[in-house]
């Protein structure tokens, strides 16, 4: 079942590990102020305006930015449907990379005097980056075979 789903929208699911990493880490990583006051909000995207209104909101904001993505990407042909993939997989594993960085030194696995730390978080984040690629690449084969092009590239994937 997961597989014929994710073969229905199969662009849509490349980014959405690293959106839903994102979204998940950008509440979190907020600071201990942002809890009684939403105005203290930190993202650099335009949903700061969201989550500074409320924790809540930037969730269902999330959950909404999400199912309008996954309707797009359903309609969109190529190249369009490819470069907003491309966009957002690199986009928001940007993101959700610099909360990781940012919740790592929060609880003292990164810290700027120990390298071994330094060495170690780096570790996390390649594993991390070595999953999104293993999940994008899993995704893409399933875009190219449902295309009927996959023959065209049998050594590239």
């Amino acid at each position: 079942m997961f597989k014929s789903e994710i073969g229905n929208n199969s662009l849509f699911f490349v980014f959405l590990g690293p959106a839903g990493v994102d979204a998940v880490v950008t509440v979190i990583g907020q600071g201990k102020g942002y809890w009684s006051n939403p105005l203290l909000a930190s993202d650099a995207s335009p949903a700061y305006y969201i989550l500074a209104a409320s924790p809540w909101f930037f969730v269902l904001g999330s959950l909404i930015w999400f199912f309008l993505w996954y309707l797009l990407f359903q309609k969109l042909k190529e190249p369009l449907n490819l470069f907003f993939m491309f966009l957002f997989i690199a986009g928001h594993s940007w993101g959700s990379s610099s909360w990781l960085m940012r919740i790592f030194k929060q609880m003292n696995v990164y810290t700027k005097s120990n390298q071994l730390s330094i060495i170690f978080a780096w570790g996390l984040l390649i594993i991390y980056f070595a999953l999104i690629a293993f999940v994008a690449v899993y995704c893409l084969r399933i875009y190219l075979k449902n295309r009927k092009i996959d023959k065209a590239f049998p050594a590239a994937f």
